[in-house]
């Protein structure tokens, strides 16, 4: 027991890792953002949400989430800027810590209904993710069961140009 008190202890002095999420690839301008940046694009709340996996069961249910969409954060980097030639033939990967993955066209994130709520979020039930969850995740909000594209401590994006 004291052993574990130790590491507590130990962890509250220990200095907090600012959030951050790179995004690399084929863009005009790789870029490194932390949650402060990430809080200068347009909000977006969502209410009552139900994850489940993709067999249907249950995997949690939150009252609200909070954040950005992974379209403007692209665009913040030039990404639309680009020819679009090029921007059809663009796969987007957003990569967790733990090797989870999310793929996405550029079709799906600016020519769906899709992008609309391809959010990186950054808050649940109006409180800062917990440790599980965050800094930063990732949802599809259009998906037909959320669990498979919901990435839990959101790392990186990378955007690949396939020939």
């Amino acid at each position: 027991m004291q052993g574990l008190i130790a590491q507590t202890e130990a962890r509250r002095f220990m200095p907090v890792a600012r959030p951050m999420l790179a995004l690399s690839g084929h863009l005009p301008r790789e870029r490194v953002f932390a949650l402060s940046d990430l809080l200068k694009f347009e909000r977006h709340d969502l209410g009552p949400t139900q994850v489940n996996c993709f067999t249907g069961r249950p995997v949690v249910h939150v009252q609200s989430f909070a954040g950005v969409r992974l379209r403007d954060v692209l665009d913040d980097s030039g990404f639309s800027a680009q020819p679009r030639s090029q921007l059809k033939r663009c796969v987007i990967v957003a990569a967790a810590s733990d090797g989870h993955r999310a793929a996405f066209s550029w079709s799906e994130l600016y020519n769906t209904a899709v992008g609309d709520g391809v959010l990186i979020l950054f808050e649940r039930n109006g409180s800062a993710l917990d440790e599980q969850l965050g800094p930063l995740s990732l949802i599809s909000m259009a998906d037909r069961q959320l669990g498979p594209r919901n990435l839990k401590q959101l790392r990186s994006v990378h955007i690949s140009l396939v020939s």
